[in-house]
């Protein structure tokens, strides 16, 4: 197998296909496949072969020839690639309407992920779910994050606090961060922000969907030529 020296080494998009690629494993494993060709995993992923191969190529030479890939140890391989096969602790700053459906959300366990703390401005206020983990004053967060290895975080807090929130968890070792908040978050190099604005999302969304506008290189109804 092929050395993986450097994060920089596999582009962003490579990235996330190797996401999709360990859930489309994950549950033939559930299924009890033992092993699948490069055209059904690439099928079940939504992706072309070639595609596939292309992507795996970055890290390793996978696959035999009339029997495809083993699938246990093709989902250990990218599951370690992508750092997904050990425990990631995640802390969640706000906890409103969005921040309290993502900290009763059980399935980031599956996936190696668990939200172990949340911080808001406002712990007192009356919540209509009760949580697991615990929830602190946000004036609390820098003690937390000298005393506890955490490294990932994700934003659930309005645009105007977004951008000092990241800074001082930036200057207290996270690294990581999930922005839900509808602002862009200017982040150093070495700290890898995604932002996630769910408003562009459905507007891009919207534009695909409008009946009148016809698919590019499509027929417009016109007999002009």
């Amino acid at each position: 197998m092929k050395a993986l020296h450097a994060k920089s080494f596999i582009p962003r998009p490579v990235i996330y296909r190797l996401s999709v690629y360990l859930r489309s494993l994950g549950r033939l494993r559930g299924n009890g496949v033992r092993t699948i060709s490069s055209e059904d995993l690439a099928s079940d992923a939504g992706v072309k072969p070639t595609q596939l191969r292309k992507d795996l190529a970055y890290f390793g030479q996978f696959g035999t020839r009339g029997l495809g890939y083993d699938v246990d140890h093709l989902s250990d391989i990218i599951g370690n690639v992508l750092g997904s096969e050990k425990f990631r602790p995640v802390i969640l700053i706000g906890a409103g309407n969005l921040g309290m459906a993502l900290l009763s959300y059980q399935g980031f366990k599956n996936e190696g992920f668990e939200i172990i703390a949340a911080f808001d401005a406002d712990v007192d206020r009356q919540r209509n779910k009760r949580l697991v983990q615990p929830l602190l004053p946000i004036g609390t967060l820098c003690d937390y994050l000298r005393k506890n290895p955490v490294r990932m975080a994700i934003l659930c807090i309005p645009a105007e606090a977004a951008q000092k929130t990241a800074d001082l968890l930036f200057r207290h070792g996270i690294s990581g961060i999930l922005n839900f908040a509808p602002v862009i978050i200017q982040a150093p190099e070495s700290v890898m922000v995604r932002n996630v604005n769910l408003a562009i999302e459905l507007e891009n969304l919207s534009y695909f969907i409008r009946d009148e506008i016809a698919p590019v290189g499509g027929s417009t109804g016109s007999n002009d030529e």
